[in-house]
């Protein structure tokens, strides 16, 4: 008997060790899926982009990700759709849901590995070296580290040579009908700050819809807005004629600046680009965009 609960005990064992095994990531991966646009960046940007199988909908750049095939979009996933791709090893941001597929990939024996989604700089410098283990690429990681830390630096050189700090709004669509304002602890309130302005919206978390009460009460002198919502809302022209954005300083004066969303939200390799641009914008007169 003793000995039959032995056998039952080191097969066990050995059962759970195949197991872990099998869901540790490996560095010799071949067919990877990347979920998340600041991912699939992250990948090409360590130089390991020919292993990629399939990415998903917020994978934008570069545009050779828009050519593989896509899973689906980020926060609306499905097991089975990621597990088509035949993956030996998955990457996706805290962002991926729902939890339900993505628990069923965490259950599959393929290895999952979950990439933070921090709104900071030091929060790409985490994703990059999360990545970067998997992939056993360390030692790119770290020279990826090193050239994004010295572009942050020269970017944020910049911003405290720029004067003033403009009241700012971030917009992101709520469909054709409205739009919404993001406030603290948000990706658009890290960018605004780091880009050397104050949002008018930090009196609130996350993102509210914007009504013509609200925006009375904020007026923002500029109003940023992530470039496929502007075209949601109908363009700079259609923005500024809302009864929420005519009325305050930003409308008036026409100061609208569209920005592309992934490389403004993503926190990615980019970032430090992000800051320059964002800021040259906000701290600039020429910032009217009327015309797009």
């Amino acid at each position: 008997m003793r000995a039959a609960q032995g056998r039952l005990v080191l097969a066990t064992f050995l059962g759970i060790l195949s197991i872990a095994t099998s869901a540790a990531p490996s560095a010799s991966a071949r067919r990877i899926v990347s979920l998340g646009g600041d991912v699939t960046e992250i990948v090409y940007a360590l130089g390991q982009e020919g292993r990629l199988v399939c990415d998903d909908q917020t994978s934008l750049y570069p545009p050779a990700a828009r050519q593989l095939p896509q899973v689906g979009y980020l926060r609306t996933l499905s097991a089975e759709g990621v597990l088509a791709c035949r993956p030996d090893l998955i990457l996706a941001s805290e962002d991926a849901g729902p939890a339900a597929a993505m628990a069923q990939l965490a259950e599959s024996r393929v290895p999952l590995v979950h990439v933070s989604n921090a709104h900071s700089p030091e929060g790409v410098l985490a994703k990059i070296a999360q990545v970067a283990r998997p992939l056993g690429v360390s030692t790119r990681g770290e020279a990826l580290e090193a050239q994004f830390r010295a572009a942050l630096a020269a970017a944020q050189a910049r911003v405290r040579l720029l004067p003033g700090q403009p009241r700012a709004l971030f917009l992101m669509s709520q469909g054709p009908g409205g739009a919404l304002a993001a406030g603290r602890n948000t990706a658009a309130d890290a960018m605004l700050r780091l880009a050397g302005a104050r949002n008018v919206a930090e009196g609130f978390s996350g993102y509210k819809p914007l009504t013509p009460e609200a925006a009375l009460a904020l007026q923002p002198d500029v109003i940023v807005v992530a470039d496929y919502a502007l075209k949601m809302l109908g363009g700079s022209a259609a923005l500024r004629a809302r009864p929420e954005i005519a009325s305050t300083p930003a409308g008036r004066t026409g100061r609208i600046v569209p920005m592309d969303a992934l490389l403004l939200l993503g926190f990615g390799p980019r970032t430090p680009e992000a800051i320059q641009e964002l800021a040259a914008a906000l701290h600039s007169e020429g910032a009217r965009t009327a015309a797009r």
